[in-house]
């Protein structure tokens, strides 16, 4: 595999970051996994501002434009041979050496990997994944709001807790017990033609996919709520979906042991996903 590295392409195996650099010390870095379509980076601009916003608020100073970030990720794609792909943008702090540091952080590092997308079974987008509630409450973000970090411990046992079944993704609630987010996801229910999913204030991640769902579901005439909602809501739910950047629009079957709907992917998440999948490229 090639990696870029601070602007230049090298073996992965060669690529080498400071033991100094706080994104390893402290968890100080930030990342972004995204999806190329056919040479097509989806959503990028959602993806930088949000690495831009979280790296104002920890003082990392993004050393790349948008549309550098972008020429960095099509060389990326090109060493490895690329058009559709799983993409991950690291910003690491950078060597501020040993011991807590107040400053800015000037001197960033940028690492991009590019690796092929995996084969998603037709199943996956018809009968979908199983919810499964976890034990581990979703930690408070340090912040006003979720970055997506190095910071990881908390998905770290959620997926410990479920282990390695593709078809199945972790559920967090909240220390109060309402519904937050999929390790690796963003949640949403339908009921009675209104699509619910949890506040950002509930402390989780604000997905791009989310955002992006959201948009498509109101341009459709469909009712958006974003609000606080206990684990009985999806129970009763007519439709559950999950989203990420990788796998797009993923029905849930069922929470737990409990069947939601017929067992099988829903009308209005069948809607959104077909719209997606026209809009995405």
């Amino acid at each position: 595999m090639k990696v870029f590295l601070d602007g230049r392409i090298v073996d992965a195996e060669k690529a080498v970051i400071s033991p100094f650099d706080h994104g390893f010390l402290y968890g100080l870095g930030l990342f972004e996994t995204m999806r190329v379509y056919g040479g097509h980076i989806a959503l990028l601009e959602k993806h930088y501002e949000r690495l831009r916003k979280a790296a104002e608020e920890l003082g990392i100073v993004v050393t790349m434009t948008r549309e550098e970030l972008r020429f960095a990720i099509l060389q990326t794609l090109s060493a490895n041979g690329l058009e559709n792909a799983y993409v991950r943008v690291d910003l690491t702090a950078g060597d501020k050496g040993l011991g807590a540091y107040a400053g800015i952080y000037d001197e960033p590092r940028w690492l991009i990997f590019a690796k092929p997308l995996p084969d998603f079974p037709s199943s996956l987008y018809e009968k979908g994944k199983r919810l499964q509630i976890l034990t581990r409450p979703r930690n408070s973000p340090e912040g006003e709001w979720r970055f997506k970090s190095h910071h990881y411990m908390n998905n770290r046992f959620g997926k410990m807790e479920i282990g390695n079944d593709p078809n199945v993704e972790g559920l967090f609630l909240t220390e109060s017990g309402c519904i937050a987010e999929g390790i690796v996801s963003n949640v949403f229910f339908v009921s009675e033609d209104t699509l619910y999913t949890p506040d950002v204030k509930t402390g989780i991640l604000p997905g791009t996919r989310r955002e992006f769902v959201m948009e498509l579901a109101e341009e459709c005439g469909i009712a958006v709520r974003e609000g606080w909602y206990y684990i009985e809501h999806l129970m009763v739910a007519d439709e559950v979906f999950i989203t990420n950047a990788i796998q797009e629009i993923v029905p849930i079957h069922a929470v737990n042991e409990k069947t939601i709907g017929k067992g099988t992917i829903g009308a209005v998440t069948r809607q959104l996903l077909e719209l997606y999948r026209q809009r995405i490229i």
